[in-house]
């Protein structure tokens, strides 16, 4: 159901640049054009799969033992374009030329399925107790925090940015657009 949505708002997309490009009146264009890519609320550009280990070594010098654990897990993260602050004036038409301008990419989602976190290694010895399922659940949060914290080395913003121009550049070439040039701003979208 999800897939059928995102081919109904590019076929949505694509119709109201054909319309677009037909439009004789640039106003009017910009109206259209803002109607309809306003209705895509996020557009996701590219999922990453993170595998990460998180490791625990608690031998504390007052503990008579120690214990250690490894779990792994896989997250998923989704980036891309939030449209939320995208208005018309994000959208500059000059004859076959076109300017559109775009917040910069985000992380829209982060999943962490407990399906996928698994237990590697646990040892526990002396007179040390296991490790409870509350020290479990900080040692998860500890994981993702560190997946987040990561998120700029694994280019995954950079990639998003890269497909939403080639997204908006195909789509607008298609429909007779010459010069299609994406700009990506951190400033309010409606002062760009």
């Amino acid at each position: 159901m999800h897939n059928m949505k995102k081919v109904y708002n590019i076929i949505t997309m694509i119709a109201m640049m054909v319309m677009l490009s037909s439009c004789n009146n640039g106003e009017q264009a910009k109206e259209i054009a803002f109607g309809k890519i306003k209705n895509m609320a996020q557009l996701g550009t590219v999922e990453y799969t993170i595998s990460k280990l998180i490791i625990a070594d608690d031998n504390a010098f007052y503990t008579f033992g120690d214990r250690k654990v490894i779990f792994s897990c896989k997250a998923t993260l989704k980036a891309g374009i939030d449209m939320k602050s995208f208005t018309k004036e994000n959208i500059v038409i000059n004859g076959k030329n076109v300017t559109v301008y775009l917040p910069e990419p985000t992380i829209l989602s982060m999943n962490m399925p407990v399906e996928d976190i698994k237990c590697e290694y646990m040892k526990v010895n002396g007179l040390r107790q296991d490790f409870s399922t509350e020290d479990r659940n900080k040692l998860l949060v500890q994981g993702e925090e560190s997946i987040r914290k990561d998120i700029a080395s694994y280019g995954i913003i950079e990639k998003a940015k890269e497909n939403a121009t080639t997204f908006f550049e195909s789509l607008l070439n298609q429909v007779g657009f010459e010069n299609v040039h994406v700009v990506f701003t951190s400033k309010d979208l409606k002062e760009a």
